[in-house]
């Protein structure tokens, strides 16, 4: 990679893309223009205030290119994913509008209130909540700065829902209120609860954190739009993502899967590793693209509606605590710090890859010292070495057999994939992130395929942010005997004449309010690639006879890249 001079950015026009990725380890910066990476910066990430090595590292990029320059900054960052991981959220209250039926109480990461009030699944009031209940739930929540409401088929009718919230802000005025139904426009309640839940518990945490880097970047003379990737790859505006915060989780994996998209999309089934400094993240890919998570990702346990790519983290990254325990070397999951190589107290995996030369970083003298502290008594310092990496691969190894195992054992829905389908068998194993180059070809040695480190590798995650396409969805379903059609992300339920509507009207409309949700958002020109995600049409009898059409469809703006990216090596980087 070559880093452009003050004269040459002059020449350029506006339309440079600044990536930031916030790692447990490293917080990375690329400035990207018309493909090409003109700017890198890799800084140490502060645990106590992720503030301060993101601000070091745009200062870094930005050393001789102008913030006017920059046309757009988009962000991975660990603040919503470690929140959620470690348990320092907010507690908040989780009212719940079930109707008869199954009770899911015991599934859900916080005791609920349970709310009166029904909803049918064809979308019609059935009971209505209780105003004075309401009141005396958030009496029992005065501590509680942010709630949740979720109502089992409010995709179908958000009105209890809106109601309820309307409540309780009327009530006790809280922070903060998040609806299951616009988190998500698909069916399945407890995934739907839970995202509302996990939202409501990151909301404040997320809200200081957005205000502080828009003042970090507004200080810096930069006056681009800032967007936040999302766990499906695709990134949102940040002011967009201060009510739906639980859409920024896993962002650090995705960003690392878009950075492949970006440099090195495999055409073949293939596996590829983000090895970073703390966790090494495993996504499988066919066909160029990255699969997906059957039905949400899981936070803690718990099955939410948050759309991601289907990843696996491992506690193994270049600086994994190395010891041994009863005679055995063990490594990982927990890490002490910088390898010692880099003035570090605790051996790591990168001191192993340091002393086999597979990294040019650290001093080599004392990547030795830390190799002859687990040696035994006829073992040289070398031997301990290709011990660590080889356990450390064989980890990695292990849980990518574990990803194929269960994507082998997912039930099969469609006809053509009993057909047509075959088994799992990657073909290769691209590798990015700063322990790549020393581990990934280990792991892909034992799973006897080829294995690719592209150039760029080390920043792949800061790239996949730069360059991640803007995105969102929305989900309309029409109930053509009753006349009304709903879209649950934006609170709409609208009539319409019922003999005038049909599957290519429902498209027609999705169309029109993914625009108009893309245009609030500030993502109007993005609207361009829409994706159909699903359609349903059934028949709704009654008497024997056809009175109406149930019709679903789902659209979105397709997440991926904007460009692809072109990176050469150089002694600078």
């Amino acid at each position: 990679m070559r880093f452009i001079t003050e004269s040459e950015v002059k020449g350029e026009g506006n339309g440079m893309l600044l990536g930031i990725d916030v790692g447990g380890t490293f917080t990375d910066a690329v400035v990207v223009d018309n493909g090409k990476i003109l700017a890198i910066a890799k800084k140490p990430t502060t645990q106590g205030n992720l503030l301060n090595g993101i601000v070091e590292a745009i200062d870094k990029v930005l050393e001789h290119i102008a913030p006017a320059h920059i046309q757009r900054v988009a962000l991975s960052t660990t603040v919503v994913t470690n929140s959620l991981v470690e348990g320092k959220t907010e507690a908040a209250g989780l009212l719940l509008i079930p109707g008869p039926g199954m009770n899911i109480a015991g599934l859900l990461p916080v005791e609920p209130f349970i709310l009166s009030g029904y909803i049918d699944h064809r979308g019609r009031e059935v009971s209505r909540p209780n105003k004075r209940e309401v009141e005396n739930v958030v009496q029992q929540l005065k501590g509680c700065r942010t709630l949740a409401v979720a109502g089992k088929f409010a995709v179908r009718n958000p009105a209890q829902e809106q109601l309820v919230a309307g409540w309780v802000r009327e009530t006790y005025a809280p922070e903060h209120v998040t609806m299951g139904a616009q988190v998500s426009g698909t069916l399945n309640f407890l995934r739907r609860a839970n995202s509302a839940y996990f939202n409501a518990t990151v909301w404040r945490i997320f809200q200081m954190f957005a205000a502080a880097i828009t003042k970090a970047v507004a200080d810096r003379g930069i006056k681009a739009p800032l967007y936040i990737l999302k766990a499906d790859g695709g990134t949102m505006p940040l002011s967009h993502a201060e009510d739906v915060p639980v859409e920024a989780i896993f962002t650090g994996p995705a960003a690392s899967v878009l950075g492949v998209m970006a440099m090195a999309a495999p055409e073949s089934q293939a596996v590829s590793l983000d090895i970073g400094g703390t966790t090494t993240d495993i996504a499988l890919w066919e066909n160029g693209v990255p699969l997906f998570a059957p039905g949400g990702a899981r936070i803690n346990g718990f099955p939410t509606a948050v759309r991601s790519f289907w990843l696996r983290s491992v506690g193994v990254g270049g600086d994994s605590y190395v010891r041994r325990e009863n005679g055995q070397i063990v490594v990982g999951p927990m890490r002490f710090g910088p390898a010692m190589a880099l003035g570090g107290a605790q051996p790591t995996v990168s001191d192993a890859m340091r002393l086999l030369e597979l990294t040019q970083y650290g001093e080599f003298e004392l990547a030795e010292l830390a190799m002859q502290r687990l040696a035994n008594p006829n073992q040289t310092a070398a031997d301990v070495a290709r011990e660590v990496l080889g356990i450390a691969a064989g980890l990695i190894s292990q849980a990518i057999r574990d990803m194929l195992a269960e994507q082998a054992a997912a039930p099969v829905y469609k006809v053509e994939d009993i057909v047509y389908g075959r088994e799992f068998q990657p073909q290769m194993v691209l590798g990015v992130g700063g322990a790549a180059g020393g581990l990934a070809p280990m792991v892909a040695a034992e799973l006897g395929v080829p294995c690719i480190v592209p150039p760029g590798a080390m920043v792949a995650n800061a790239i996949g942010a730069a360059i991640a396409r803007p995105t969102t969805e929305i989900t309309l379903r029409a109930d053509t005997a009753q006349g009304y059609y709903t879209v649950p992300e934006l609170g709409i339920k609208q009539e319409f004449d019922k003999g005038k509507f049909s599957l290519d009207t429902a498209w027609t409309l999705a169309a029109g309010h993914l625009r108009e949700r893309a245009a609030a958002s500030g993502m109007a020109e993005a609207v361009a690639d829409m994706e159909r995600l699903y359609e349903e049409e059934f028949n709704v009898v009654r008497g024997f006879y056809t009175v109406g059409k149930i019709i679903t469809c789902k659209l979105q703006i397709k997440p991926g890249v904007l460009i692809t990216v072109t990176a050469k090596e150089s002694a600078g980087v």
